[in-house]
């Protein structure tokens, strides 16, 4: 057993109120997110990360440093940031030559990686290209899934459940009508995944 998960007693009552805070609840927290950069990444990828970000939060960590890890090959980086900023998703840019403009979503349980999706980016374009009025931060999104392979194929499917879990926000009780101004469109077609974000 690591000293990670070895059983800690308070000593202080700031660290009671920690551990009381981590501690399984019957309603869960919002997933938070954490959003991070390999050890190479573009243009595209960085402003991507900063666009995702902005539309998570204030439930996501931006890491601005670059991270040199493998999310597929060794996840322990991955599980030990996760343990530290109590982050159930995470996102993971990258930017290399076999696998260019690069995504992995991702979930973790238990701080240990569940599932992970790999997506690149064909073509992008930024929010702050946009030049329409923005939504405010930390506004619930409507998602829309297109495309009748989000509930025929198995892939589809892990794939629309993994977006759900990752922009989905706080579970509220009633939503009001004009509180609804922000979309997200999932459309998939042809083998690719066009993702839109609407006002």
């Amino acid at each position: 057993m690591t000293q990670l998960d070895s059983v800690v007693k308070p000593k202080t009552k700031r660290s009671k109120r920690f551990l009381e805070s981590r501690a399984p609840k019957l309603t869960e927290d919002v997933k938070t997110a954490m959003i991070m950069k390999g050890g190479n990444t573009s243009e595209t990828v960085t402003k991507a990360l900063k666009d995702i970000h902005s539309l998570k939060k204030p439930n996501a960590v931006l890491y601005k440093k670059k991270n040199i890890t493998r999310p597929f090959e060794d996840s322990t980086s991955l599980e030990f940031f996760s343990k530290k900023t109590d982050c159930s998703l995470f996102l993971f840019g990258s930017h290399n030559k076999k696998r260019p403009n690069n995504f992995i979503f991702g979930r973790l349980f238990d701080f240990h990686v569940l599932d992970m999706i790999e997506l690149g980016i064909e073509k992008f374009v930024s929010l702050s290209e946009i030049k329409a009025n923005k939504f405010p931060e930390g506004t619930k999104p409507m998602l829309v899934f297109a495309g009748e392979v989000f509930d025929t194929d198995a892939e589809h499917k892990r794939l629309k459940s993994l977006l759900i879990d990752f922009f989905r926000g706080p579970t509220v009780p009633a939503v009001r009508l004009a509180g609804l101004e922000h979309v997200l469109h999932f459309t998939a077609l042809d083998g690719k995944i066009y993702m839109r974000s609407y006002k």
